[in-house]
C-alpha cells in the first residue's frame, strides 16, 4: 500500500533501521512488523471515514497535533511521549481493548517477534501511520478547503486544513445526512482511500 511506502521513506529512508536498533531487531524484520501492523490501522480509518460523522471526527483528531513531524525524527522510538500519543491513536481506532490484543496475538503467530515486543512497537506504527497520512493529505485537503471556504479562509486555516475542514463541514451541516454532505464526504474519504490503495496487503485482523 502507498502508506507503507511513504513510511519506508521516512527519516531519510532509515526508519526501519532506527526502529530495529531501538527494539533489538534488524531493519528487515522491523519493516515486516510495520507491514503486518498497518492493515488493521488502515481498515479502522477506512471504516471511520466512510461516514460523514466519522470523517469529521477523524479530521479533528488529525488536526489536534502534528504527527507528520515524527516522520523525520530518528529518535522517536522508545520515547515515552511518542508512545503515549501512539496509544491514544490506537485507543481511538480500536475502542475495545480486546481488539488490540487480538491483532497482536495474530501477528505474533506469523512473525518471529514476541507479543510483548509487538505491543511495544504498535503505538509507534500508529504514530508513523498518521504522520504518513498527514504528509500525503495536507495539500490535497487544503485544496478542497480553499474550494469550500473561499473568502472565509484564513492563513491559519490552511496551516491546519483538518480542523478548518471539519469546521466548514459542520457549518454547512454536511454531517447530518444531507445529499450534498454525502457527496462531499465521499470526495474527502477518497483522498484517504487513494493513500490506502491495495498493493502489499496483509490480513487485517
Amino acid at each position: 500500500m502507498r502508506l507503507f511506502r511513504t513510511i519506508a521513506r521516512a527519516q531519510g529512508g532509515r526508519v526501519f533501521a532506527n526502529m530495529g536498533a531501538t527494539f533489538g531487531i534488524n531493519d528487515e524484520l522491523a519493516a515486516q512488523v510495520v507491514r503486518y501492523l498497518l492493515p488493521p490501522i488502515v481498515k479502522s480509518i477506512t471504516r471511520q471515514t466512510e461516514s460523514s460523522s466519522g470523517l469529521l471526527q477523524f479530521l479533528e483528531f488529525l488536526g489536534a497535533r502534528r504527527f507528520d513531524r515524527y516522520m523525520e525524527d530518528p529518535i522517536i522510538f522508545g520515547h515515552p511521549q511518542v508512545a503515549s500519543q501512539g496509544r491514544a491513536i490506537l485507543a481511538a481506532l480500536f475502542p475495545r481493548q480486546p481488539q488490540i490484543r487480538t491483532i497482536i496475538a495474530n501477528r505474533a503467530k506469523v512473525l518471529p517477534v514476541t507479543p510483548e515486543l509487538l505491543e511495544m512497537i504498535f503505538p509507534y506504527v500508529a504514530v508513523l501511520a498518521l504522520g504518513a497520512i498527514e504528509q500525503k493529505t495536507r495539500q490535497p485537503l487544503g485544496g478542497i478547503l480553499q474550494q469550500l471556504a473561499k473568502e472565509r479562509l484564513d492563513p491559519q486555516g490552511l496551516n491546519n486544513p483538518y480542523v478548518a475542514l471539519a469546521r466548514e463541514l459542520r457549518r454547512r451541516k454536511l454531517a447530518v445526512g444531507a445529499r450534498s454532505g454525502s457527496k462531499r464526504a465521499g470526495a474527502l474519504s477518497g483522498v484517504f482511500g487513494a493513500l490506502f490503495a491495495r498493493g502489499e496487503s496483509r490480513p487485517a485482523a
